[in-house]
C-alpha cells in the first residue's frame, strides 16, 4: 500500500497557516451533501486509481493515474504515459511550469513544445546505470530549483540538470515541506531534515508508528499531521506530539490515507475504508461523505484542492469533484428513499421537511454530529403525500393527502378529513379558511386549536393557490379554470361572495394564472407577465415594477417573499432573488439568478421556504436544496480560459495547437507574436476546442468567439466549447474566445493567430510568372493579332483582287458580253450594209448588163439602121446611156457605203499604197467585196478583158509577186 501525502506549495497556504482563525470564515449549516461531480475511468478513458493531483496556472488539473499523466481542463480529458508506460504515482509543478512525475523506475518532467505538446523528458539518463532500477517515487517536492523525487529507499535531488543521489538508509515513508524545511520520515519514528545538502536526524517521536500521510499548515507555525494507522498529530517548534479529537478511533479505523487543507481553515482527510472526512477548527467532523452520498467508492488515494475550493478525490477506481464551499447542499431526509420535497417549516427550533412520504423533522441548529448518524425522525402517523406546513395561530398546520392536521411536536393532531388539504390562510383571529382538492373549508379556533366546521358553498374548484389581500378579499387561482375574488365575512361566515375573472377583464390568458402575495397584497403571474387588480375599473393591468424586473413576457411559476422584503421566484427558464436593499431615502433592487437549481426543483410544484435570510430550502425531485447564503466564496473568482486544441484538416489532417503558448521567456497566457504558425494553402479547415476551468458548474459556463479576417461579429453566447471553420481563404486570422459564468463573469479574450498560405499558383512568384506569362500572352496576342491582322488584310487584299478580278472578268464578260452584243450588232449592220451593198451592187450588175444589152441592141440597130435621122436618134440615145452611167458611176456613194463596211479600207489603202488611181481604188474595193471578173467588168464598164488588164497593172503597182494571189492580199489589208 502506498504511502503517502498531500501538500500543495503555495504562498496562498502559508499565509493562510499563519492567519486563518475560526472568525474569518462563516462556517455552514452542516446538515446536506455538497455537489459531486462523478468521473468513471469511462469518461476519462485512463487507468482506474488515481495517486496524486497538481493544477497549472491556468487551472489545468493533472492527475498521476495508473496509465500515466491525466489532464482534464474542464471538458477535455487526455493521458500523456510516461517513456516506459509505468503507473505515475506522484506529480507537481514548479514555478516554470515544468510537470514533474514519479513513476516505477521513471521520472521526469513534462513541458510543452513550440506547438503546445507536452513532451515528455526522463531524467533517468542522469543517473548511474546501476541506480536506475529503482522503486515508485512516491512524492514529489519543488523547493526553490531543486526537485526532490522520494522512493522507498532513495531520495534524487533534481538542480542544474544534474542529480544527487540521496540513501539515508532505512525506510523512507513519507517526504514534506515545513516552514523549517524540508523533511522525510524514516522508518515510521524518525524525522530527518535537509541541511547542508544532505538531510540529518531532526526529531524522534515513537508513538508516531505509522505512515505520515498529510502534511498540512495550521495555526501559527504549527504543522499537523495525518498518520495511517495513528490519527492525526501536529508539530510546533521542535516539538511533536498527538492531535487529539473525540474521533481518533474513526480515523484509526478508517485509515486515513491522504489529507489537504482547505481554503475555509478545514481539513479533508481521505480514508481507504469509510470515504472522506472533513474536520473543522474545533476538530468536529464537519462532514463525512461515502458511496451512500454521492462518491464513486470509498477508497481515496488522493485528495487536492484547486485554485476555487474544490476538493478533488483521486479514488481507487475513479476521480470526484467535491464542490464543499457550494452554497447549495442537498438534504434528503427519508434517507434511501429519497421522496420528493414539497413543504419546509421551522417551528419552535424544529426543522419540518414535508415529502412524498411524510413528515421528517430534526433540530434547527448550524452543526450536526454527522458521526451520530442521520438526524432526520419521521413523524409516523403522516405517511403519504405532503402537501403543505404552515405555522397559524401558534400552531404547526400540516396540509396532507389525506386531510389536514395539526402538529404538536412528534404528535399528529387531526383537523379535518376533507381529503387534499392544499393551504391554509387565516381569516381572522377565531376562522382559518382551508383551500382543498374541492373548494374551501372553514376551521374555527378553539382554545389553542383548529377545529373543523364545515365545506362552504359556492365554490368548488380545487383551491392550491390561494392569499388573502390587504383589502381582506380572498383570491383563488385555478391553472386552467381561472381567478376568484371571494368575499367572506364572519357575520355571514357560512356564505362566500364569489367572482370570476378570466381574459375578459384584462387577463393575457384564461390559462395559467396564479395569486401570490407579496407586501401584503395580492399579485398575479400571468403567461405574459405580472398584473395587479385594479379593484375601482374591476380589472388587471400589468405591474410595470416586476416586469422591468423580470420581463415582459415572462410567465413566473412561483414567488415567495422572505422575512427581509425579498422576493424569490421560479419562471420557466430562471431561478432567482430579487433582493431589496434600503439605502435610506431610496431602495434598489438587485436581481440574482441560481442556476444551480433551476432544474432540480419540481415542475408546476415549485416550493421555496425562506428559513432566514442566510438559509433558504428549496422543494427539489430528491428531498430539498439548502442555500447558505454565508456559504464559502470561491478564493478565485477569474474566470480561466484554455484553448486545449486547434485540429487542422485538408490535405493532411494534423495538430496546429494542443494547450499551451510558449515565449522566450517560458509558458505564456497568451500567443507570442512570432509564434504565428503560417498553413499551407489546402489545409484549410480548422477545429477549435476550449474550455473554461470552472468546475463547480460546467453546464452553466458559456462561450463566444469570431475568426477575425472572416467574422465582423462575435457569436451568440452558447453552451458549444468547440467550433470548426471550412474552406478558409488564403490569409491572417486571429480566433477570438471569451467564456462566462452564469453569474456574469467573464474571462479574458483569449486570441490564436495563424496564417494561410496562399497556393503556389497564387504565391508572389506565381503572380511574377504570371504577369510575364500574361504579358508573353499579350504580347503574343498582340502578334497574333498583328499577324492575324496581317493576314486578314492579306486576305482581305486576295479578297479584294479577287472581287476585282471577279468583278474585272464580270466587267470584261461584261465588255466582251456587249463587245460580242456589239460584235453580233456590228455583224448585223455589216451584214445589213453588205446586203444595201450587194443590193446596190446587184443592182449596178444588173443595170450595167440591162443598159450594155440595150447599148448594144443599139449598136446592132444603128449599125443595120438605113435613115440617118433615125441613127440620128440612136446616137443620141448611146450618148444618154453613156451619160447615164457616168451617173451610176458617183464613186463618193460608193465609198461612203463600202467605208462603213470594211472599216475604212479605202483610207487605208490610199494611206498604204498612196500610187494608185481612183480605178484602181474601185477594182481594190470590188476585189475586197469578193466579187468576180465577170461581176467587175459591168461595174467598171468595161470588158472583162479590160478587168483582167486592169488586175494585172494592179499587181504591178502593188509589187506582188507572180504566185502571190491578188485577191487573199486584198482581204489581209
Amino acid at each position: 500500500m502506498k504511502n503517502k501525502y498531500q501538500f500543495q506549495v503555495n504562498l496562498f497556504w502559508i499565509v493562510f497557516a499563519f492567519f486563518c482563525s475560526s472568525k474569518i470564515v462563516a462556517q455552514g449549516v452542516n446538515l446536506g451533501i455538497p455537489p459531486i461531480h462523478n468521473f468513471s475511468k469511462y469518461i476519462y478513458k485512463a487507468g482506474t486509481q488515481n495517486w496524486d493531483a497538481a493544477q497549472d496556472s491556468r487551472g489545468v488539473l493533472f492527475f498521476a493515474n495508473n496509465e500515466g499523466l491525466l489532464q482534464f481542463d474542464g471538458t477535455h480529458w487526455h493521458c500523456h504515459p510516461v517513456s516506459n508506460k509505468t503507473v505515475v504515482r506522484s506529480v507537481t509543478i514548479d514555478p516554470k511550469g515544468q510537470i514533474f512525475v514519479g513513476a516505477q523506475s521513471e521520472m521526469g518532467y513534462f513541458f510543452p513544445d513550440n506547438n503546445g505538446q507536452l513532451q515528455y523528458h526522463s531524467l533517468i539518463h542522469l543517473l548511474p546505470p546501476e541506480k536506475r532500477n529503482f522503486e515508485d517515487v512516491w512524492d514529489i517536492v519543488s523547493v526553490g530549483e531543486a526537485v526532490f523525487f522520494r522512493t522507498n529507499r532513495t531520495v534524487f535531488q533534481f538542480e542544474n540538470q544534474k542529480i544527487t543521489i540521496h540513501e539515508p538508509g532505512g525506510e523512507l515513508t513519507a517526504m514534506f515541506s515545513t516552514p523549517r524545511g524540508l523533511v522525510i520520515q524514516q522508518n515510521l519514528t524518525d524525522l530527518l531534515i535537509f541541511e547542508a545538502g544532505g538531510f540529518r536526524p531532526f526529531i524522534k517521536y515513537l508513538d508516531l508508528r505509522s505512515s505520515i500521510t498529510g502534511a498540512i499548515p495550521w495555526k501559527n507555525d504549527t504543522i499537523l499531521f495525518s498518520s495511517l494507522k495513528n490519527g492525526l498529530f501536529y508539530f510546533a517548534g521542535n516539538q511533536l506530539g498527538r492531535w487529539k479529537t473525540n474521533h481518533d478511533n474513526t480515523f484509526k479505523e478508517k485509515r486515513i490515507y491522504t489529507a489537504t487543507a482547505l481554503p475555509n481553515g478545514q481539513i479533508a482527510l481521505g480514508s481507504s475504508l469509510g470515504g472522506l472526512l472533513v474536520i473543522d477548527e474545533n476538530r468536529r467532523v464537519y462532514r463525512h461523505m461515502t458511496t451512500k452520498h454521492g462518491l464513486q467508492n470509498n477508497n481515496i488515494l488522493s485528495t487536492f484542492s484547486d485554485q476555487m475550493g474544490n476538493l478533488w478525490l483521486g479514488l481507487d477506481s475513479g476521480i470526484d469533484c467535491v464542490v464543499l464551499d457550494s452554497p447549495f447542499s442537498t438534504i434528503i431526509p427519508d434517507d434511501d428513499l429519497q421522496g420528493t420535497g414539497y413543504a419546509a417549516m421551522v417551528f419552535q427550533n424544529q426543522l419540518y421537511l414535508g415529502v412524498s412520504n411524510g413528515v421528517y423533522h430534526t433540530n434547527w441548529n448550524a452543526f450536526y454530529e454527522i458521526e451520530q448518524g442521520a438526524p432526520f425522525k419521521k413523524i409516523k402517523p403522516t405517511d403519504g403525500q405532503v402537501w403543505t406546513l404552515d405555522t397559524v395561530g401558534g400552531q404547526l398546520l400540516l396540509g396532507h393527502h389525506e386531510g389536514s392536521f395539526a402538529i404538536d411536536g412528534t404528535t399528529l393532531l387531526p383537523m379535518s378529513a376533507e381529503p387534499g388539504a392544499w393551504t391554509f390562510v387565516q381569516a381572522s383571529d377565531q376562522y382559518l379558511l382551508g383551500g382543498t382538492y374541492t373548494g374551501i373549508v372553514l376551521y374555527e379556533k378553539k382554545g389553542q386549536t383548529w377545529q373543523f366546521i364545515k365545506h362552504l358553498d359556492g365554490l368548488q374548484e380545487s383551491c392550491r393557490f390561494m392569499v388573502k389581500d390587504s383589502d381582506g378579499a380572498l383570491w383563488v387561482s385555478h391553472p386552467y379554470r381561472g381567478l376568484y375574488r371571494i368575499e367572506w365575512s364572519e357575520a355571514r361566515k357560512s356564505l362566500l361572495n364569489v367572482q370570476f375573472f378570466n381574459a375578459k377583464n384584462g387577463l393575457p390568458s384564461d390559462l395559467n394564472n396564479l395569486v401570490f402575495k407579496v407586501a401584503g397584497k395580492a399579485i398575479f403571474a400571468t403567461e405574459n407577465g405580472i398584473f395587479r387588480y385594479d379593484k375601482g375599473k374591476s380589472v388587471f393591468v400589468p405591474d410595470e415594477e416586476f416586469n422591468q424586473m423580470l420581463g415582459k413576457k415572462t410567465r413566473i411559476n412561483y414567488i415567495k417573499e422572505d422575512l427581509k422584503g425579498n422576493i424569490w421566484y421560479v419562471s420557466e427558464k430562471e431561478v432567482g432573488l430579487l433582493k431589496v436593499e434600503d439605502l435610506g431615502l431610496k431602495k434598489t433592487v438587485q436581481k440574482r439568478i441560481y442556476p444551480e437549481i433551476s432544474e432540480k426543483l419540481v415542475s408546476g410544484f415549485e416550493f421555496i421556504f425562506p428559513i432566514d435570510e442566510s438559509n433558504v430550502f428549496f422543494g427539489a425531485e430528491q428531498g430539498f436544496i439548502h442555500f447558505d447564503a454565508t456559504g464559502h466564496k470561491a478564493l478565485d473568482t477569474i474566470l480561466h480560459l484554455v484553448l486545449s486544441h486547434v485540429g487542422v484538416s485538408g490535405t493532411q489532417d494534423s495538430t496546429l495547437f494542443h494547450g499551451w503558448f510558449l515565449g522566450d521567456g517560458g509558458l505564456q497566457a497568451q500567443q507570442s507574436a512570432n509564434n504565428i504558425p503560417v498553413l499551407e494553402s489546402g489545409s484549410n479547415n480548422l477545429s477549435f476546442l476550449f474550455s473554461a476551468t470552472d468546475y463547480k458548474n460546467p453546464a452553466y459556463l458559456t462561450y463566444r468567439f469570431k475568426l477575425e479576417g472572416l467574422n465582423r461579429e462575435w457569436s451568440n453566447w452558447s453552451g458549444e466549447n468547440f467550433q470548426n471553420f471550412t474552406n478558409l481563404s488564403p490569409g491572417k486570422y486571429s480566433f477570438l474566445v471569451q467564456a462566462q459564468r452564469k453569474d456574469g463573469i467573464q474571462s479574458e479574450v483569449l486570441s490564436f493567430v495563424f496564417k494561410i498560405r496562399s497556393p503556389w499558383y497564387a504565391n508572389n512568384l506565381a503572380f511574377v510568372l504570371y504577369a510575364l506569362g500574361f504579358l508573353g500572352l499579350f504580347l503574343s496576342f498582340l502578334l497574333r493579332q498583328h499577324r492575324k491582322f496581317e493576314s486578314e488584310k492579306e486576305n482581305l487584299t486576295l479578297t479584294h483582287l479577287q472581287k476585282a478580278a471577279a468583278q474585272q472578268r464580270e466587267v470584261e464578260q461584261s465588255k466582251a458580253a456587249i463587245t460580242v452584243i456589239l460584235k453580233e450588232k456590228l455583224e448585223a449592220d455589216i451584214r445589213f450594209k453588205n446586203q444595201e451593198l450587194a443590193s446596190a451592187t446587184m443592182h449596178l450588175v444588173q443595170k450595167g448588163e440591162i443598159l450594155q444589152t440595150i447599148q448594144e441592141n443599139l449598136n446592132l440597130l444603128l449599125k443595120k439602121s438605113p435613115s440617118q435621122a433615125l441613127k440620128k436618134e440612136i446616137q443620141q440615145l448611146l450618148n444618154l446611156l453613156n451619160f447615164d452611167a457616168q451617173l451610176d458611176d458617183d464613186w463618193q456613194h460608193f465609198a461612203f457605203h463600202f467605208d462603213h463596211v470594211y472599216v475604212d479600207f479605202l483610207k487605208r489603202l490610199r494611206e498604204k499604197h498612196p500610187q494608185l488611181s481612183a480605178n484602181d481604188h474601185k477594182l481594190c474595193a470590188y476585189l475586197r467585196m469578193n466579187l468576180t471578173t465577170k461581176e467587175i467588168a459591168p461595174l467598171m464598164n468595161i470588158s472583162v478583158r479590160g478587168v483582167e488588164a486592169s488586175r494585172y497593172r494592179l499587181r504591178k503597182k502593188l509589187g506582188l509577186l507572180n504566185d502571190a494571189n491578188l485577191t487573199e492580199v486584198i482581204l489581209d489589208l
